[in-house]
């Protein structure tokens, strides 16, 4: 009997890394506004986050209800230490190295901010504890954003010049794959992620129907990289 349950154990295991290796492959939409080009990805779609999991999902985790006008789900910060990561490629959309520009789409009534690294513009290793953050070249969301939900395209919304408060949402992405992660700074429930955008066109302003019409693209992963991904979900 012990034997049969195991193997059901170990079948039940294989099938899910099967069904995982066919669907599970990250959401984005993709679009060529302005002179350049963006892709887009939902806060509720990450592929990592620490363990004390500080970042949470608004509806399915139960965090706090989504606030009316979020596309789907949200994410938000119980006021915890931690951090949470996003992958994606440009290259796969016909997107160049070099300078892209963040923007978000959020509530943040209080100007509750969080730390963003980038990988390869803040540092060549993914960090598992605390880098060095600076202001303003790592701060995004300092900014009072009150519902409904508005896209922001600066980081520091305090500082005296664009430069710096460009500082944090402008960085030079590499070719393919590439990562962001978000720091708790002033983490809190009242701050809710709705959906990211990068776009090669620094000027361009994100819009909510620019984002409906946006066209959705899913990327082809190798299999090591999709391993990552259920294991990711695994740990949720």
């Amino acid at each position: 009997m012990l034997r049969f349950v195991t193997l059901a154990g170990y079948i039940f295991f294989l099938s899910f890394i099967l069904i995982n290796l066919v669907w599970s492959v990250p959401k984005f939409k993709v679009s060529n506004y302005g002179s350049g080009t963006q892709i887009w990805f939902e806060a509720e779609d990450f592929d990592d986050r620490s363990e004390s999991k500080n970042y949470r999902l608004g509806k399915k985790e139960k965090a706090i209800k989504p606030l009316d006008g979020s596309f789907g789900d949200i994410i938000t910060n119980q006021g915890i230490k931690g951090w949470i990561m996003y992958r994606f490629n440009i290259s796969q959309i016909g997107g160049e190295a070099g300078k892209w520009r963040l923007s978000y789409r959020q509530v943040n009534p209080n100007n509750h901010s969080d730390w963003l690294w980038v990988l390869g513009d803040d540092g060549d290793r993914i960090p598992i504890v605390p880098p060095v953050f600076i202001r303003p070249d790592h701060i995004i969301g300092e900014v009072t954003v009150p519902h409904p939900f508005k896209w922001i395209r600066i980081g520091d919304g305090t500082a005296a010049d664009e430069k710096d408060k460009d500082a944090a949402t402008v960085n030079t992405l590499k070719s393919g794959e590439n990562v962001m992660m978000l720091w708790t700074r002033q983490g809190s429930l009242e701050v809710q992620y709705d959906v990211f955008c990068w776009s090669s066109d620094l000027k361009y302003e994100a819009t909510d129907e620019d984002y409906k019409k946006a066209k959705d693209h899913q990327f082809a992963i190798d299999s090591k990289t999709k391993l990552t991904v259920i294991w990711a979900k695994l740990r949720r």
